[in-house]
């Protein structure tokens, strides 16, 4: 049985919107290099700007990726050894053979051109060698934003323990997987601990029948309590910083703040966006190439201008990168979608637009 059709048609179109709009936060996360390219010094509007949105709004597409894919995953979860044998195969061509593509031609471009700009070179490609930067083990892999698509292949595989632990303990589970990520220091692990506590949430709403529009009528508390949460955590890194109990503030944002962005797609404006929607059918292959892409367009930039001072002039650079990186490869997506499907259709382990 399709996974979609365990899901009403309203919830699915907003986990299609919320593909697109998280892809265009991922892109805007990173466009930020951007301003580190150019900017000596950082005006405070444009601080503000980045603590508030790239910082924070656009960095919750990590945990409400991983509540999504926890979600439709176990919504049709087979708890014996053949089903997880199938499972392990269709996700090692779906999600670990892309990953394993898309580094290894950055990989190829740092061989051939000695780098590739804001993303390696080759003395750090020889230093610590092709295979770390090709699996991303205790390091980001050479397309370093692909480091979500590693620790997803890892928690399917995990998946048996997961739903273990949502029979014999569902709610102690969930309260575990919130002190690891809370408690545990993340330096030195080769996985984000934040992912432990999403993706299981996911899998707890799937495996109780979680009604994922019961909060509806709590939709203004929701977005006010988001609201909140990004205020304070935002005041916390604009005037001091990342003192020692900045994690606690930022973790409780991606919560509130991933309850808060469902709670907003349930606006026909955003859950039923015909444009989100028409854009989510290439989303993945967007995430996979948006980097280089970002950064050679970063450094072309040098030859047609020098954004280096200004809030304005920095928010409108940081915009004009995302909107380009992701026109670019949508771009790219369309003509293998009309001209090389078959191309396409391997590059983004045989997903069809």
């Amino acid at each position: 049985m399709a996974t979609r059709t365990l899901v009403s048609p309203d919830i699915s179109k907003r986990f299609d919107v919320l593909r697109t709009l998280l892809v265009i936060f991922i892109v805007g996360v990173h466009a930020e290099k951007g301003i580190q390219a150019y900017f000596t010094e950082i005006p405070d509007g444009l601080r503000a700007f980045l603590v508030v949105v790239p910082h924070n709004i656009f960095r919750l597409c990590v945990p409400v990726f991983f509540s999504i894919s926890g979600y439709l995953f176990y919504l049709t979860y087979k708890p014996t050894a053949a089903a997880y044998g199938k499972m392990v195969l269709k996700k090692t061509r779906t999600i670990l053979f892309p990953y394993l593509l898309f580094n290894a031609i950055t990989i190829a471009l740092i061989l051939i051109f000695n780098k590739a700009p804001y993303m390696g070179d080759i003395h750090g490609l020889r230093q610590e060698g092709i295979l770390k930067y090709l699996l991303g083990v205790y390091r980001f892999p050479a397309v370093y934003p692909l480091w979500f698509l590693r620790d997803l292949y890892v928690y399917f595989l995990l998946a048996p323990v997961f739903y273990v632990v949502s029979v014999e303990i569902p709610r102690l589970g969930l309260l575990a997987c919130w002190a690891i990520w809370m408690f545990v220091p993340q330096t030195g692990l080769a996985l984000e601990l934040s992912g432990i506590f999403f993706f299981y949430a996911g899998c707890l709403f799937a495996r109780t029948g979680t009604d994922l529009d019961g909060l509806r009528r709590f939709t203004i508390p929701g977005i006010a309590l988001g609201l909140i949460a990004l205020g304070a955590v935002s005041y916390v890194e604009y005037f001091q910083g990342f003192p020692s109990y900045y994690h606690l503030f930022y973790r409780h944002d991606m919560i509130f703040g991933t309850l808060a962005l469902w709670l907003l797609t349930g606006y026909s404006w955003l859950g039923r966006s015909k444009f989100l929607l028409s854009l989510s059918g290439t989303s993945f292959f967007v995430y996979l190439t948006h980097e280089p892409v970002l950064s050679y367009l970063i450094y072309g930039t040098r030859f047609l201008f020098h954004p280096t001072s200004g809030s304005l002039v920095g928010i409108g650079y940081m915009a004009l990168l995302t909107v380009t990186t992701f026109a670019v490869c949508s771009g790219l997506a369309w003509l293998l979608v009309r001209y090389a499907p078959a191309v396409y259709a391997v590059a983004t382990g045989s997903r069809q637009r």
